[in-house]
């Protein structure tokens, strides 16, 4: 995320202040340290502490020419209040629940794409799925539903849950334990609705120094979109899975929410593809793939998922002002009045 915010800000000329995360700010000092040497001295500074506090401060600054913001949509909210008294122009990147759309042609062979597609469902649980564009929602082909969550569930339980220190690790701790019994809040939630709960759903118990840690099973539910597991951010390692009948079944079911940031379609039949991949209101499609991030393809979202993208060369115009200087190099009056 500093990655994504510094690279145009310093490309067009700007000093930064970033405010990271109250939770995670070490990363960014070691980060700064890295790069104090190839900057000025006031060029790059960091900002630590309760974001309430600091990031209104920041947000409502007149000091403060650009907002570059990555958050939930409520506080981006906050953030666009806040700016809209000195009326400082913004980027936001909020929150997420995208749609992974699984087409009953995944399964005519039981082949290496196949693998890739059982791959592409258990990355909801990527970085314990505390990433905007976690592929929260699940939305597989009636036609191949049981038989497809039998190997899909079978998948999800072989994610090893443990030390991020250890390289045989595939998902680590929730960032806080605030966060994790948000999570478990939800799934409570899920479970109460009437959501059925095909694997995990609980803290992780592991033993020894880690027993004590924010360690979460990864859950998934089955339900349908309208339940609140299926609609509201949960930022962890929770999918909630629906079944759809037809493309235009799938559509529909991955345009019913708020949020607009990502979401993937996995299919052997590239009019499935591109129908879906045009169809679906989100900033990102991910076609046979997911969380992929190569540097240069624009990123944001719609609706409630905020407004502009990064990581493309449109971002340096959200960096940079238009100035027109028009000069006259004539002596004479031009004759009006």
């Amino acid at each position: 995320m500093a990655a994504w915010k510094l690279a145009p800000a310093l490309s067009a000329g700007n000093c930064v202040v970033i405010k990271p995360a109250s939770n995670t700010p070490l990363s960014l000092m070691v980060f700064a340290q890295i790069v104090s040497d190839l900057l000025p001295p006031g060029v790059l500074n960091i900002v630590s502490g309760p974001g309430g506090e600091i990031g209104k401060a920041l947000a409502s600054n007149k000091r403060i020419a650009k907002i570059a913001f990555t958050g939930e949509t409520t506080t981006g909210r906050l953030i666009m209040q806040y700016a809209s008294e000195p009326i400082i122009p913004q980027t936001l990147e909020l929150g997420g629940k995208s749609p992974n759309i699984f087409f009953a042609d995944v399964m005519d062979a039981d082949d290496e794409f196949f693998d890739k597609v059982l791959e592409g469902f258990a990355l909801f649980a990527f970085n314990k799925g505390e990433v905007c564009t976690c592929p929260s929602r699940a939305l597989v082909q009636e036609s191949i539903f049981d038989k497809f969550m039998e190997r899909a569930v079978a998948r999800v339980n072989r994610i090893k849950v443990g030390n991020p220190l250890d390289p045989s690790t595939m998902m680590g701790p929730q960032v806080s334990p605030e966060q994790m019994n948000k999570i478990l809040d939800y799934i409570r939630i899920g479970k109460e609705e009437g959501a059925v709960c095909l694997t995990g759903g609980e803290q992780a118990h592991l033993g020894g120094d880690l027993e004590r840690g924010n360690f979460l099973t990864p859950t998934v539910f089955v339900g349908n979109n309208k339940m609140r597991v299926f609609q509201e951010e949960i930022f962890g390692p929770v999918v909630s899975v629906t079944k759809f009948k037809t493309l235009e079944d799938a559509i529909a079911i991955g345009n019913d929410t708020i949020y607009g940031l990502g979401s993937g379609v996995w299919s052997r039949n590239s009019n499935n593809l591109y129908r879906v991949g045009r169809e679906i209101k989100a900033g990102r499609c991910w076609t046979n793939c997911y969380h992929v991030y190569p540097a240069g393809a624009a990123f944001g979202g719609y609706k409630e998922s905020g407004f502009g993208r990064e990581t493309h060369k449109m971002i340096l115009d959200h960096y940079q002002q238009t100035k027109n200087l028009l000069v006259s190099y004539s002596t004479k009056a031009m004759g009006f009045f």
